[in-house]
């Protein structure tokens, strides 16, 4: 194109040309001299985007000024490159991995970005972790008007959401490993049981390794009973819920046979110890208490779910016995257990133990309603004798450490624990007398 200029002009734009190059390769190379002497800067790329928050990386770590020292800052890139992260630049696999650091709710908003990501981002294998109970508890922007709406906590808008999650899960069919819910499953408006139920059956639960159950309360709705309904309706609730919980319970034990941990509030029905059992791989067990008192519990419920689950770890049991007739004296037997918390426990004694591999050990003293009955029964036996008999590898009481030989000697940690764990006469003092 410069053919046809004089040879004097081509000789000067030559020259212009050369000066240029000079004077970018000079702001280049004082780019790089300021990112390395000012450290993390906002012309970082790394900080343009999100990248610390995802991988955990505080925005001013030593890390990440190694990964600043690894960038290529030679004049053959550009200033954009420099400034920028090529997010979308990125294979596949990579944004997956990504994605898979992001909570429900962020994976919600990332699909409103593009409809690439939004079309990516319904892979089943993202969405591996389902909680119903974290969707917000606020009102709807587009629907925030009307007598339904409540603020902070607006149940309406609530249960629009649960539906709508509900509706996305089955069109997606995702592959769970975590699930949790914290749903009434028999309020009659609500129906958040074929939520739930459409869930389980629709989703990929093989593989579901963590499962937190709650099926008897909507922290959203307000407590109904009282004013607003009878006793009758109570109670007609209350065992309505019950079987349905049993229905769901089967269903769900026979598709998430892998289950690993499970925190639930257990009716202790003959069907639902059944199901449980089913659980062979359970190596973490939380059964919550349903209703005031657990009517339902017996000694051999208790024995066949500790002997079918063979594999079970940790065993957290909330029970709660009447207690006008005293404290119940129950046993537990495991070859597995190494961690055994029954201070949640009312009514609820133990007068046996054996568990050859326990470690951690947490209860407390049994409280009675009618304090005259310490008195017309047989004496109970000492804790201490039932935990060197039955528990001889134990190392913690409540959080407080043991010694080694505390089998054989006493010590000072042992007695105090002993003073707050035993209902015997020796250790329980004058407690009693000042009860009675």
């Amino acid at each position: 194109m410069s053919a046809g200029w004089p040879p004097s002009t081509q000789m000067a734009m030559r020259m212009r040309k050369r000066g240029s190059g000079k004077k970018r390769d000079q702001s280049l190379n004082n780019l790089a001299t300021r990112r390395g002497s000012l450290g993390n800067i906002q012309g970082d790329r790394y900080h343009r985007t999100s990248f610390p928050l995802v991988m955990d990386i505080p925005m001013y770590s030593d890390d990440v000024r190694v990964m600043d020292d690894l960038v290529d800052t030679s004049p053959s890139l550009s200033c954009s490159a420099l400034q920028h992260f090529p997010f979308q630049q990125l294979p596949d696999v990579c944004k997956f991995k990504v994605w898979s650091f992001l909570k429900q709710s962020d994976l919600g908003r990332s699909m409103l970005v593009c409809r690439e990501w939004h079309r990516m981002i319904q892979k089943p294998q993202l969405w591996n972790t389902i909680q119903f109970s974290s969707l917000p508890y606020s009102c709807l922007p587009h629907d925030c008007v009307g007598p339904v709406h409540t603020e902070p906590v607006c149940h309406h808008c609530f249960r629009k959401r649960v539906f709508s999650f509900g509706r996305f899960l089955t069109l997606i069919q995702p592959a769970v490993t975590r699930f949790q819910f914290c749903l009434d499953i028999s309020h009659p408006s609500d129906k958040f049981i074929s939520v739930v139920e459409l869930f389980i059956n629709t989703a990929r639960m093989a593989n579901l390794k963590n499962a937190d159950i709650n099926w008897k309360d909507s922290p959203s709705r307000q407590p109904i009973r009282g004013s607003q309904e009878s006793s009758r309706d109570y109670v007609h609730r209350f065992r309505r819920r019950q079987r349905l919980f049993v229905q769901f319970f089967e269903r769900f034990t026979s598709l998430a046979p892998h289950l690993t941990t499970l925190v639930i509030p257990f009716d202790w029905s003959e069907r639902s110890v059944k199901s449980l059992c089913q659980l062979k791989r359970l190596e973490n067990l939380v059964l919550e208490k349903y209703g005031i008192y657990s009517t339902n519990f017996d000694q051999k419920f208790l024995d066949i779910i500790l002997q079918d689950l063979g594999k079970l770890r940790k065993l957290l049991l909330e029970v709660w016995m009447p207690t006008c007739s005293g404290i119940k004296k129950f046993y537990i037997m495991s070859k597995s257990l190494t961690y055994l918390d029954v201070s949640q426990c009312r009514g609820f004694y133990l007068h046996y133990l054996m568990t050859p591999t326990l470690e951690d050990l947490r209860m407390v003293r049994q409280i009675w309603n009618n304090t005259v009955a310490w008195r017309q029964i047989e004496p109970l036996p000492c804790m201490f004798e039932i935990l060197a008999t039955g528990a001889p590898r134990l190392k913690t009481i409540n959080g407080q450490t043991l010694n080694a030989d505390w089998a054989y000697q006493s010590s000072e940690q042992l007695t105090s624990q002993l003073s707050i764990i035993c209902c015997c006469v020796n250790h329980i003092g004058n407690s009693i007398e000042g009860m009675v």
